[in-house]
């Protein structure tokens, strides 16, 4: 049986390539989405109090180390009353240094060498807490050795250690709010030719906290680096997880280190708590 056409008219069909072209549109949407939630989970505010302890360990050495013949500069700028006179501890027991200029601290105008291993922590890391609830990392070794115009931090060395600094940053702004994403698209940190980004709506309030998880895992290339960022799950059989971001960097002559939007790259998952390849590093 067929049903009558009462309007007339010849109902359209879109071709099968268009069709597809559409779903594939749609996945991809659905992917960044996804990729882009993933971001605020891992890197909000939230953070499990086991994670230290379990891949930093009891014996694990200070971020900032107070040795001036190793860390001067870092050492330098806690006395010079650059910052608050105490710091403050995050959720995870982490020492939180509290600078005075809201958009932070610079530790170093210099950058180390490039031949080191991928694996080897950047030196004198000091967590602080900048535009008010943003706890990031900066170094004496990797960066950042500079802001933009509108303060954002930028000048992370092409190694590693300066790829994974630049995504805490980068993928901190995308993680707090509208407002702190439309400064990384400003200070042109973001690569985005579609505007994808600006069309997917988290849900984040604006100027929202944000802390840099401690579980790294960088896949270096000098031109295109892939940094996740991962935390201890439980899962309902009481096993453990590490359920991770990925966030895809490319390099740019003039720039420096650049968050890539990409569908698939800044995707979501799990593997076991011991897989090869974390690292610790703030």
């Amino acid at each position: 049986m067929t049903e009558q056409n009462t309007t007339g008219q010849t109902e359209k069909t879109n071709p099968p390539s268009l069709e597809g072209a559409e779903n594939e549109r749609a996945s991809a949407a659905t992917k960044l989405t996804i990729g882009l939630a993933a971001v605020a989970v891992i890197v909000v505010v939230g953070l499990v109090v086991s994670i230290l302890m379990l891949f930093r360990g009891d014996d694990a050495e200070p971020l900032v180390s107070l040795d001036p013949a190793t860390d001067s500069d870092a050492t330098a700028q806690v006395e010079d009353r650059l910052f608050e006179p105490d710091p403050v501890l995050d959720r995870v027991n982490r020492v939180i240094y509290v600078p005075i200029d809201p958009k932070g601290v610079i530790l170093s105008d210099t950058l180390a060498s490039t031949n080191r291993s991928a694996d080897q922590a950047p030196s004198g890391v000091m967590l602080q807490r900048i535009h008010g609830n943003m706890d990031l990392p900066f170094s004496t070794s990797d960066g950042p050795t500079r802001f933009t115009d509108n303060g954002v931090a930028t000048g992370f060395s092409r190694t590693a250690q300066g790829a994974a600094l630049a995504a805490a940053h980068y993928g901190g702004f995308i993680a707090s709010g509208a407002d702190r994403l439309e400064m990384l698209m400003e200070a042109g940190l973001l690569s985005d030719p579609n505007g994808e980004a600006a069309k997917t709506d988290l849900g984040i309030p604006d100027s929202s906290p944000a802390s840099a998880l401690p579980m790294v895992k960088v896949l270096f290339n000098p031109d295109l680096t892939l940094v996740q960022f991962g935390r201890p799950v439980q899962k309902n059989n009481d096993s453990t997880v590490i359920s991770y971001s990925k966030l895809p960097l490319v390099w740019r002559e003039s720039t420096g280190w650049v968050l890539k939007i990409d569908p698939v790259g800044m995707s979501e998952g799990s593997e076991p708590v011991d897989a090869a390849g974390w690292l610790s590093w703030w």
